[in-house]
């Protein structure tokens, strides 16, 4: 699993003692709270007011074609923009996520998330929070130590990425995870997990203050799974194998799309900002849904998918999602990989539902999304406790072993692909395996 870069490797060496380093996780997640509450607030409001006010203010009820055309565009212009500034937007969400965003890069790596994020592209929002994070942390220690300040960023990198998630747990298990792969010391865990306690006090308050807003990251309106039957359990295993092949294939088309973007980037960007825009205009005009099937990271259309009852409707948005996806991972966009395979998971979940209606939503939601998020990004506990947690409110403790069960699905098969490149393409598998 080397899909999670760390960026700035961390030495045992490079910490401060352990009481001292836990003494300092408490003001680095302070700040990282901070920024990412302020983030994800304008990372909202642009959104809003770039696809609902506007559109409004032209007279429209929802966005006209050219508009859906349009806005893509001025996303990837942003992009282009951004390769001109110091650090050339950094590396890109095949490589994983990112923990050495300086300030001398952030103005690149957030204006290309920007056009990213704001105008429909297919990323989501937790590379650019860690990006956020780090920046911060370097700042505010730019006089110390070298190896404070590569402490300071971990920390508030950390609390940065927690908000989004609107629980520490999942954080948790990716920072443990982090530490088992070397990529991390492993006395950096203690700190980082009074860091993401910090940050969770801060986001969802103490007493009579009410915090700075936590995220509610979930998927709405599951049913309640209260047992497993033979029959969820065989269809949740053939959901997580297709969950997983539809993010792999989603991965495979990214690199493909990144070799092409290395002969003519500013093209390939293009394409895929239109190529997405059709697929948006394509899904709505067949299935009457909206552009958010397709565009953004998927949180937005998660209630649609959900009440979707054609099957042949789920399989457009899946192949539309997907090509989408896989176009913003390889063309030089900046987010992260996480929620468009999230979303994947929840679309092949729905189609198992409607194909075998006696299987239950829930149980099938949380084996292909541990399988999905698994096959992007090759943590698997990680995978699986976020799997747990979307579908919290729907008694989704009773599913734990899908999510196991769906996580190792996505290993092996995430596993298998990365060997079978090492074999038959060496060279891109050597570029993959360094992410």
């Amino acid at each position: 699993m080397a899909s999670t870069n760390a960026g700035a490797q961390i030495n045992a060496d490079d910490l401060p003692s352990p009481i001292k380093a836990i003494m300092l996780a408490i003001p680095f997640a302070l700040l990282g709270s901070v920024v990412a509450t302020v983030f994800l607030f304008l990372e909202e409001q642009l959104i809003n007011a770039v696809w609902e006010d506007l559109p409004k203010a032209l007279g429209m009820t929802e966005p006209a074609w050219w508009l859906v055309v349009l806005l893509p565009l001025i996303g990837a212009s942003l992009v282009m923009a951004a390769w001109r500034l110091p650090g050339k937007t950094d590396q890109g969400p095949l490589e994983g996520l990112h923990f050495d965003v300086t300030p001398a890069t952030f103005g690149s790596v957030i204006l290309a998330a920007a056009g990213t994020l704001i105008f429909g592209l297919v990323l989501g929002p937790e590379a650019p929070l860690l990006a956020c994070g780090t920046a911060a942390g370097a700042l505010v220690l730019r006089r110390q130590p070298d190896t404070v300040v590569k402490f300071g960023m971990l920390m508030t990198a950390l609390a940065a990425i927690a908000a989004i998630f609107g629980n520490p747990i999942v954080v948790v298990l990716m920072l443990a995870e982090f530490a088992a792969l070397g990529m991390i010391p492993v006395a950096a865990l203690m700190p980082g997990f009074v860091a993401l306690g910090v940050a969770y006090v801060c986001e969802t308050g103490v007493g009579g203050w009410t915090g700075l807003g936590s995220e509610t990251l979930a998927v709405p309106g599951l049913p309640d799974f209260t047992s497993m039957s033979i029959t969820d359990l065989l269809v949740a295993l053939a959901v997580g194998v297709v969950a997983a092949l539809v993010t792999l294939a989603a991965r495979k088309l990214g690199e493909r799309v990144a070799l092409m973007a290395r002969s003519n980037p500013p093209l390939v960007l293009v394409a895929v900002a239109l190529i997405t825009s059709g697929l948006a205009l394509a899904v709505r005009e067949i299935t009457g849904g909206s552009i958010n099937l397709v565009l953004f990271s998927g949180q937005m259309g998660m209630g649609e998918i959900l009440a979707e009852t054609s099957i042949g409707a789920v399989a457009l948005i899946i192949v539309a999602k997907l090509v989408a996806y896989g176009g913003a991972l390889g063309a030089g966009y900046r987010g992260g990989p996480i929620f468009p395979a999230v979303f994947l998971g929840v679309a092949v979940a729905v189609g198992g539902t409607l194909i075998f209606p006696v299987a239950s939503l829930t149980g099938l939601v949380v084996a292909a999304v541990a399988a999905a998020a698994t096959a992007a990004l090759r943590a698997p506990f990680t995978a699986a406790a976020l799997a747990l947690m979307l579908a919290t409110s729907a008694g989704a403790g009773n599913a734990a072993a899908l999510a196991i069960f769906g996580a190792a699905i996505g290993f092996v098969l995430r596993a298998a692909l990365d060997k079978w490149e090492l074999q038959h393409e060496p060279a891109e598998a050597l570029a993959a395996a360094q992410s």
